[in-house]
């Protein structure tokens, strides 16, 4: 169905709110262009009372026509919107589909919210509501995916970061890189073996991991997400992941003199190069370079069987722990109390567990396939 949406005059009182004043990064305007854009939206069309707002909407990412409302154009439906509104980016897809049109609906219907991340729509009319929005829209960049770490620690520091961020002009990939710049170093500084370099290695290991978010979120709140940026973000994570453990194996190694770090340290590293490449074979496949999108089938992975989860309870239960977030963090932990040797073993074992969880996710999907 063809839709658009239309821009209106501000809603509420008389609005101190300038419309070049921007919002997490982006002006209201543009921002409600975007989400109707990443919704279907064949167009944006202006009001007469809401022309000033034409040279706002002139920026690469907006790809769709922008122009004067026109009642003859031959469109399905409109979805009226007041330009001095934050809203959930997937609201007006919603609206759309559900043939909602006028501007009552947009509070009418909770279930278009997206809960447990969503928010109803928010008038922004003075520097109180728009803190106010940027709160909402930075918690709306939350994920039911997100593991114990980084549900409660990560993501409340990534998050203050992401806030700062958007008021610089650097883009998310820039920023990917950047983050796999600390990972590297942190490998580099857990290969020399002594407690305090392995210690620092380990912070930034940590530090990676909790700015490994802010790319992502600042993509999406900013309307910059890309095919490549998803692939920068899961090689930079890999990458790092191989890179700390082949540091630290070899740093054990150096101090110890002990073979069985570097063992251990080769099946870290050799299952997850073995996973990893599985997993990248099946995002080629789809077209996409985001890991979340592999079927691992547990915990809230997709392809996770209800069913299936219910049985394996226990495993359900602790999945959280093989999430990256989780294992980084037991990492610095470990290596804080001086027993970064003791779970280098343990992160093998996990290793060829995951191993193990992808191949026989490999074998689901092969024979789902001959079922077809």
């Amino acid at each position: 169905m063809a839709w658009l949406v239309r821009l209106l005059p501000w809603l509420g009182d008389e609005s101190t709110f300038p419309p070049e004043r921007k919002v997490c990064g982006l002006t209201l305007a543009l921002r409600i262009a975007l989400a109707a854009q990443a919704g279907g939206a064949c167009a944006v069309e202006l009001s007469p009372k809401v022309a000033f707002l034409l040279p706002l909407l002139e920026d690469p990412r907006l790809r769709i026509p922008v122009r004067m409302a026109d009642e003859n154009s031959n469109v399905a439906l409109r979805v009226d919107m007041p330009w001095n509104l934050v809203i959930h980016r997937d609201l007006l897809k919603d609206l759309a589909s559900s043939g909602a049109t006028g501007i009552r609906n947009l509070f009418e219907q909770p279930h278009a919210f997206h809960p447990p991340f969503g928010f109803e729509p928010i008038v922004v009319s003075d520097r109180n509501s728009k803190l106010r929005a940027e709160r909402a829209l930075l918690r709306s960049l939350r994920k039911v995916q997100d593991g114990w770490t980084s549900t409660y620690l990560n993501r409340y520091i990534s998050l203050f970061i992401t806030r700062w961020l958007t008021a610089i002009p650097i883009r998310p990939n820039q920023l990917s890189l950047a983050i796999l710049g600390v990972g590297l170093c942190g490998a580099y500084l857990a290969s020399r073996g002594t407690y305090g370099a392995m210690l620092l290695g380990a912070l930034l290991f940590q530090a990676q991991s909790v700015l490994d978010g802010c790319d992502g979120e600042l993509s999406r709140v900013t309307y910059r997400g890309s095919h490549l940026g998803e692939w920068l973000d899961t090689i930079g994570d890999d990458l790092t992941n191989y890179g700390f453990f082949a540091g630290l194996a070899w740093g054990l190694h150096s101090v110890s003199g002990s073979w069985w770090y570097l063992a251990a340290g080769a099946v870290v590293v050799g299952c997850g190069v073995i996973t990893s490449t599985i997993e990248y074979r099946y995002l080629i496949r789809i077209g996409s370079g985001d890991l979340l999108k592999y079927p691992l089938g547990i915990g809230k992975a997709p392809g996770a069987d209800a069913k299936e989860a219910k049985r394996k309870g226990i495993v359900d239960a602790i999945s959280p722990l093989f999430k990256r977030d989780s294992f980084v963090l037991l990492t610095l932990v470990g290596t804080a109390v001086g027993l970064a040797g003791p779970f280098l073993f343990v992160f093998a074992a996990g290793g060829i567990g995951i191993f193990v969880a992808v191949l026989q996710a490999e074998f689901r999907m092969a024979k789902e396939r001959k079922m077809r």
